[in-house]
């Protein structure tokens, strides 16, 4: 599997198909000292930003490839206190493996910004073919840009290079360099321009083509990856500013004094650029380098302008675009049979988020009688019909949650009969979209059939949910790629097959996957799914009872999960639990409320998990929540507590009834465990109708507002909208047991307000 991280900003940008421009961090590691480098690079993120531009700088930190970088990221890359590696194709097996940092040349750069659909990328002077030739000394850039569809915004070969044999082997490659006419060379409108020669505007070497406006650059991208799909890169050399060039005598004489000295000391290889580079600095008394800033910048600049143009060619030629028409005119259901997703003249509005799973017809008894229940006979009482299932409740609260459209609801039902038609009315009297639900005509509709005592607790039910462990595989796939969802919920209702598929897909494609176990005699699926350790996890958060817990658990180790000697163990042993059980036993004395999770062995079975789901959220009904996470800021996050009060150091500002935060080993690259209690909402029992979908419509509000929020982070303890989602979670649950629907959708929608 890719392990390449690429940022949530990232990733939404591309799946929007809004402009993103990659950068290269070799600059940063060894362009310039600390802390001039990392100011430099954060003055050229705010350079794209400034043209509506997402940037994304691609480094590895630890060994791990990353497109978009964090400001700890971007800390760890500029501070060359440390080794810093510079780091090219041949290079990233054994700086993963090694698990090094460093900056990523054009090559290294070209290819994670196409892992991670980015087109367009500026740097400052393009790699080549080195003076002397005869040394056979080429850049491994060039044939990067032979077969990766990436384009480099550049200022043109470095000038310590053969410019001459540079646009040759390029040409062999069949790699197109473009220069751009910035207006400011003599001559008419007809005349032919020169390659610049990086400090230079004219390096002598005739340019093949050229470009006087960012639409034409954009034109060439689109037509060459996009229609012809043609996998080679294409380079767009941009002429240093007149007032920023320099003269070609000057720079000429101190490259030619600096190839000397490398060749009197036997300078070659990889280290023979970082050496004339900052010969050159020396000798032109550190102009060189101010130049080679400016050229960064400049090309940023321009290089946003292609990525802007780029992106509008995409939308407008996207295949599928889709209306902004209001949720009210849903379209056609699609059968199995069907190979294709619904095709619909006025599609809904779709927020970020799909659910993947069950709905069903519903039937929910009430049993009169507080105390005279009768087991083996008929029993007094009221029976209500609505359309229910967990993926319907889920849906159906995240829709009624968020303020950007509806959910993506992806089920199977029978439209021929009862029950289906049933389900059909419903979701027409909600507005709900029917481009998720796929017909199996030789299944039956869904059907969930409850019994209930007069207090509302469930006595016993009948779950007939066979259809939905037939929902095709591929039709579920083939809708996640057209509708692009940010964050995806499966519940255990759907196959085993089904949930490797998903699971796969959503890794891939960095979507976050939520996983609601439904039931304790369905949660056991996850533990016999291909799930994976940190920080290749493809579950991001999944929200049990203690009972599902409890099941989840004892499958993962009944299916081998917790043998893994080579993943889960080093992430568990770095932790330090042994630390963090310590504290939760003194915390316990006055906390009595803890006592009941280390007695059924809750915190243990959720340490346990830790590497497969990083943050597991325990729905205990009236007790509250108890959220156990896996971060990787346990330094920032132990700097909120107090160890003693078992809290915040502000402990007015959260509603949290206990925080602890335990700080993994050195060696564990600032891991951690959060384990954090919120308490619940007291609902009157006489005002308590049924807890059928209470569960569900916290679940359904929590991935409305993550999806919304995608730069929200549920590791992030000092951001106040986390735990106002979370509490509010709690609310939603409680409008649902006061009601006699699982979810209550009218009280949901002012929630907000």
């Amino acid at each position: 599997m890719p392990k390449i991280e690429v940022s949530d900003e990232i990733r939404q940008a591309v799946r929007e198909r809004r402009p993103v421009l990659a950068l290269e961090s070799t600059i940063i590691t060894h362009g310039l000292p600390y802390p001039a480098n990392i100011e430099m690079a954060a003055n050229v993120e705010q350079i794209i930003r400034n043209h509506n531009v997402v940037p994304a700088t691609v480094a590895f930190v630890r060994g791990v490839p990353k497109v978009g970088l964090s400001k700890e990221d971007l800390e760890q890359v500029a501070d060359n206190t440390y080794p810093r590696y510079k780091i090219s194709r041949r290079d990233i097996p054994y700086v993963m493996s090694e698990k090094l940092t460093g900056g990523t040349t054009i090559a290294a750069t070209m290819i994670l910004a196409y892992k991670a659909g980015v087109d367009v990328f500026a740097t400052g002077g393009l790699g080549g073919v080195s003076r002397p030739y005869e040394l056979m000394d080429v850049s491994a850039d060039l044939d990067e840009l032979s077969k990766t569809p990436v384009s480099v915004v550049c200022s043109g070969p470095k000038s310590i290079l053969d410019v001459g044999r540079t646009i040759e082997y390029l040409e062999t490659k069949g790699v197109p360099v473009f220069t751009y006419d910035d207006g400011r060379f003599p001559g008419g409108t007809q005349r032919s321009l020169n390659i610049p020669g990086f400090y230079t505007r004219d390096s002598g070497i005739a340019s093949p083509f050229m470009f006087n406006d960012f639409h034409t650059a954009a034109n060439v991208i689109f037509n060459g990856k996009y229609s012809m799909q043609l996998n080679n890169g294409y380079v767009f050399c941009i002429p240093a500013p007149v007032d920023i060039a320099l003269s070609s005598d000057y720079i000429n004489g101190a490259i030619q004094d600096s190839l000397l000295d490398a060749q009197k000391l036997n300078v070659r290889g990889k280290s023979l650029t970082p050496f004339l580079l900052e010969k050159i600095n020396q000798l032109t008394h550190g102009e060189s380098v101010k130049c080679n800033i400016a050229f960064v910048k400049n090309n940023a600049t321009i290089g946003s302008q292609i990525a802007c143009e780029l992106a509008k060619l995409k939308q407008e030629n996207e295949p599928e675009k889709s209306s902004l028409t209001p949720v009210q005119l849903p379209g056609p259901v699609i059968t199995a049979s069907s190979s294709s997703a619904a095709s619909d003249a006025s599609p809904p509005t779709f927020n970020r988020s799909a659910v993947i799973g069950s709905l069903s017809l519903d039937s929910t008894s009430i049993i009169r009688s507080q105390n005279s229940l009768k087991m083996g006979d008929s029993n007094p009482g009221s029976t209500t019909h609505s359309v229910g299932g967990v993926g319907f409740n889920v849906a159906l609260t995240s829709t009624a949650s968020s303020r950007m459209g509806a959910t993506l609801f992806i089920t199977a039902l029978n439209l021929s009969d009862s029950a289906g038609k049933y389900v059909m009315e419903t979701m027409e009297k909600y507005g709900l979209p029917k481009q998720g639900l796929c017909s199996l005509d030789d299944k039956k509709t869904a059907q969930y059939t409850s019994i209930h005592d007069a207090s509302g607790k469930l006595i016993v039910a009948c779950a007939d949910m066979d259809i939905v462990e037939c929902l095709p595989k591929d039709y579920v796939i083939e809708l996640l790629a057209k509708y692009k969802p940010s964050c995806v919920l499966m519940d255990s209702n759907i196959s085993i097959e089904l949930m490797n598929d998903v699971l796969k897909y959503t890794y891939e494609n960095g979507i976050k996957l939520f996983y609601e176990p439904t039931s304790a005699v369905k949660a056991y699926k996850l533990g016999k799914a291909n799930v994976h350790c940190f920080p290749d996890h493809e579950v991001n958060l999944m929200t049990p009872t203690v009972a599902e817990l409890g099941a989840i658990f004892e499958s993962f180790s009944a299916n081998g999960k917790f043998e893994d000697l080579d993943s889960w163990f080093p992430i568990l042993d770095m932790l330090c639990l042994d630390k963090l059980r310590q504290q939760l036993e003194v915390a316990s004395r006055k906390l009595p409320f803890l006592d009941r999770y280390s007695e059924d062995g809750v915190f243990q079975q959720a340490f346990n998990i830790l590497p497969y789901v990083p943050n597991i959220l325990i729905k205990d009904g009236p007790r509250g929540i108890l959220l156990i996470q896996l971060i990787d800021n346990a330094s920032e996050a132990v700097k909120l507590m107090d160890q003693y009060s078992f809290n915040f150091k502000a402990p007015s500002q959260t509603e949290a009834s206990m925080t602890l935060v335990q700080e993994g080993s050195p060696m564990s690259h600032n891991l951690g465990v959060i384990v954090q209690h919120f308490p619940g909402y007291k609902v009157a029992s006489e005002n308590i109708k049924s807890v059928t979908g209470a569960g569900d419509s916290m679940v359904g509000y929590i991935l409305a507002k993550l999806s919304e929020n995608q730069n929200l982070s549920l590791k992030d303890l000092a951001n106040p909208e986390r735990e106002k989602i979370i509490m509010n979670s709690q609310k939603v649950a409680c409008f649902s047991l006061a009601s006699s629907t699982a979810v209550n959708f009218e009280e949901i929608q002012h929630l907000d307000e």
